[in-house]
């Protein structure tokens, strides 16, 4: 009786435990007292029997009533384990929850949730966000009011006709914007924390080359890869050369050996630019330009005969093609339009590293960039539209300029021809400003018989962030005002949902931002760093750099504004609860940000040193590495004048920031590579970074320059560039004592190679771009060529010779094309 009574207590103070508000602490370390949170379901307040409660960072409600509210029919089982189980259905969307499992079944894919369904009270409670994100909803926190929102996904209007079309052109181009709509280009720049529901937070990117015996691709968010120049699996490495894909072996590091070549000359126009390998798969990305079928007064610009992918735009009833010829001679030829595509190649790799195309899908537009979460795949283009046609008062627009309007796709798994998606199926973002489409395409590849998803907006694309939720597509908006006009960021927001994409919202914030870097998700906040004004004018149209906060539904509710005025942001890199933020025009500020408190972002600590870094990577909670330039001023007045000095960018910079006591930031180490004009990919390409915290090495590619005689040089004067000595891997030991120690360089020139080089080329074909790791040896890789290098002693072990096409591009600027060698693979 003692021990019935013994456990009837235990599990009453389970229970009591589990409902308690300390069972439910939030992201800010408060707990969310019962009855405090409120639930709408599509403007309805949701009475719920059973009080929500937060628990690891999700919102826990009765299975019940939530399916109630969302319309979904419950079917209840019981699993292999005896476990119940309960399975939702609302539309072609199923979700199925078992008891005590972490694991839920949502339309055919296994998601891991934070927390395990359970019985309380004989009440099935379940996490709200991920089951009504799984039956197709779009789920909002409200941290600061403890509001959950559920609703339908938003629904933009749809172009649909020509008419409409038309309209919506004509409305693009008042106001004088018609010179803004540029097709997101013309206005690219040349250059812990508070409540959150469910959103799990977007990880900051593990150290690349941390988790395992072989380097992955320096990503920015943990768990969201990014397609590169190379990838390696640890057994192969796969890399872009020219117009060819290379599968080669690495499984004696002594004799890499050429596996597989992929060339596609045979895709007239085709040129691979990045891919994924993630050791079943080899994915290749690249674009595609044809010449467009395009009606005009007096004349038509006809197709050429077209090559047998051509040929499969027939299903669209257009000559999608090639070498145009003209109808009429004596007409005025117009611009011709072109069609640009953007093709991904599908390939499954056995285990001798032959690759086999399973599938091949097309989207038009030209490619921005893409992310693959899982097997998830998506791709982001921007189409560009010849509009000047619709413009014509008076004029209805022929069938001709609608069908340039309707982006062509094809996917091989469903169908060998080309399709269009026709206006009905076009959206557009209201008042939008530019005549470019913004399309996303999406597939799980674990799903062959999941189509190509393409979703379609009127409106263009230029930066992608991505977090394992979210994908985030921004564009530089000009709204004029009176004789001037200003710079607006214009963001849009769209859930990753298996392989589909799910439109959320859309927002702005004033100003521009500088690459993939001014953006984060962290607990359901989007974070943005912008530059707003000229960095040239002094005054009120001066620039000045700033961070905004925005929630779930992207809306503003935290801002930073008035950093550094007269400068323009360098890099910025999030890190949880914080951000630090490079600024430059004379000096190189870091600034040090406090994102705790959302509603309040504030400055922690600054530091200003010569030099600026354009790219900041994190060594460990307290350590930065800054990647840039040095700087000299030099003074053309009395000092009394700021803008009588100026900054001369010198030789490329490391530096090591210690934020420890974060209000008093310090440069711990530096390190100054050659001269004037020392340039790195990695100051342009984050993924040209090598680097693992666990082995002390960072290795980057370096075009070096060097000043032969600096005793010649006089202070004060024009800074003096130095020559192209030397292209090549420079490979670091790296760590918080030593700070950063040159171990040794490995080129791919040779001796003979250097003394033909000239003041500032070389061969190009031999410039290391990437270097990676796998087992105990580093792998440096050019277009020509891969060397293995011991990773200890930096001694050559062997290296590969790549065979070369007619496709690839000449050795030097202006030189002969590289002829084809014959290719022999063992």
């Amino acid at each position: 009786m003692k021990m019935r009574r013994k456990g009837l207590l235990a599990a009453l103070l389970a229970i009591l435990l589990l409902i308690s508000p300390g069972a439910g602490e939030l992201f800010s370390g408060k707990a969310a007292a019962q009855g405090e949170i409120s639930i709408t379901v599509n403007g309805a307040l949701l009475n719920v029997s059973t009080p929500a409660f937060i628990e690891n960072g999700s919102v826990l409600v009765p299975l019940r009533e939530i399916a109630e509210a969302l319309g979904a029919a419950v079917g209840y089982g019981t699993g292999e384990n005896g476990a119940k189980s309960a399975t939702l259905a609302r539309g072609e969307r199923s979700a199925t929850l078992t008891i005590g499992s972490a694991i839920m079944i949502a339309n055919g894919k296994s998601i891991k949730l934070s927390v395990a369904p359970r019985l309380l009270r004989d009440v099935t409670i379940v996490p709200l966000r991920a089951l009504s994100e799984s039956l197709g909803t779009v789920v909002a926190w409200d941290g600061a009011n403890k509001v959950v929102t559920i609703n339908e996904p938003e629904e933009l209007p749809v172009i649909g006709t020509a008419a409409k079309l038309k309209e919506i052109m004509q409305a693009a181009v008042s106001n004088d914007n018609r010179y803004y709509m540029t097709g997101g280009t013309a206005m690219e720049d040349s250059k812990e924390s508070s409540q959150s529901e469910g959103g799990a937070a977007a990880p900051e990117a593990e150290t690349a080359g941390s988790g395992g015996d072989y380097s992955g691709t320096n990503v920015q968010v943990a768990g969201v890869d990014e397609a590169d120049y190379a990838k390696t699996d640890g057994r192969f490495i796969y890399q872009i050369s020219g117009s060819q894909v290379l599968v080669i072996s690495i499984a004696v590091p002594a004799k890499p050996r050429l596996v597989a070549q992929l060339d596609y000359a045979s895709e007239k126009g085709f040129i691979p630019q990045e891919l994924y390998a993630d050791g079943a798969r080899l994915i290749v990305i690249g674009g595609q330009s044809a010449y467009g079928n395009y009606m005009y007064d007096g004349g038509q610009i006809d197709a050429a005969e077209p090559s047998a992918t051509e040929a499969s735009s027939a299903a669209i009833e257009t000559k999608d093609t090639v070498t145009p010829t003209l109808v009429d001679k004596k007409a005025i030829m117009p611009p011709i339009p072109t069609r640009n595509i953007v093709k991904t190649f599908v390939y499954e790799m056995n285990e001798s590293g032959l690759p086999k195309q399973v599938r091949m899908i097309e989207q038009e537009g030209s490619y921005i960039d893409s992310r693959k979460v899982g097997s998830a795949l998506y791709i982001v283009s921007n189409k560009f539209n010849h509009y000047y046609t619709v413009l014509e008062d008076g004029k209805p627009i022929d069938s001709e300029t609608v069908r340039s309007f309707e982006p062509v796709y094809g996917d091989s798994s469903i169908s060998d021809k080309q399709l269009s998606l026709p206006l009905s199926d076009i959206r557009y973002f209201p008042n939008s400003t530019d005549s470019s489409m913004l399309l996303i395409g999406s597939l799980d590849l674990e799903q062959p018989e999941q189509k190509l998803q393409l979703s379609a907006y009127l409106g263009a694309g230029q930066t992608v962030y991505a977090s394992e939720k979210h994908l985030y597509v921004t564009t530089t908006k000009y709204v004029p005002s009176n004789n001037s006009g200003s710079e607006q960021t214009q963001l849009y927001k769209f859930r990753l949902d298996q392989g589909h994409i799910v439109y959320v919202g859309s927002s702005s914030v004033p100003g521009s931002l500088l690459n993939q870097f001014s953006m984060d998700e962290h607990n359901g906040y989007f974070r943005i760093a912008v530059t707003k004004g000229n960095v040239w004018a002094r005054g009120a149209d001066g620039a000045t750099n700033n961070m905004y906060v925005l929630d779930e539904n992207l809306k503003v509710i935290g801002k930073l504004e008035g950093l550094a005025p007269g400068e323009r942001i360098y890099s910025v890199r999030f890190m949880g609860n914080r951000a630090y933020m490079v600024t430059f025009r004379n000096v190189d500020p870091l600034f040090a940000i406090d994102l705790r408190n959302p509603v309040k972002p504030t400055v922690l600590g600054q530091l200003k040193i010569p030099g600026y870094s354009d790219y900041l990577h994190p060594y460990d909670e307290n350590h930065l590495i800054g990647f840039g330039k040095e700087t000299v001023i030099v003074s053309s007045g009395d000092g009394t004048d700021p803008d009588s000095a100026t900054a001369f960018y010198q030789g490329m910079k490391i530096a090591m920031f210690d934020v420890t006591n974060v209000n008093k930031p310090i440069e711990q180490f530096k390190e100054i590579i050659g001269d004037r004009g020392t340039d790195s990919e990695l100051l342009r390409d984050h993924k040209a970074l090598l680097f693992s915290k666990d082995k002390g090495l960072m290795a980057f590619p370096v075009q070096l320059h060097e000043i032969k005689n600096k005793e010649n040089l006089k202070p004060g004067e024009f800074p003096a560039y130095g020559e192209s000595t030397y292209q090549g891997a420079y490979v670091y030991k790296v760590d918080l004592k030593q700070g950063f120690t040159l171990r040794g360089t490995i080129t791919h020139l040779t001796e003979e190679d250097l003394l033909k080089s000239g003041q500032y080329g070389f061969d190009y074909r031999k410039a290391v771009k990437r270097i990676l790791y796998a087992g105990d040896t580093l792998y440096t890789l050019s277009d020509s060529m891969v060397k293995a290098n011991n990773l200890d002693s930096l001694k050559e072990r062997g290296s590969l010779t790549y065979p070369h096409t007619s496709q690839q591009y000449p050795a030097y600027p202006g030189g002969p094309e590289v002829l084809p060698m014959p290719i022999v693979v063992e």
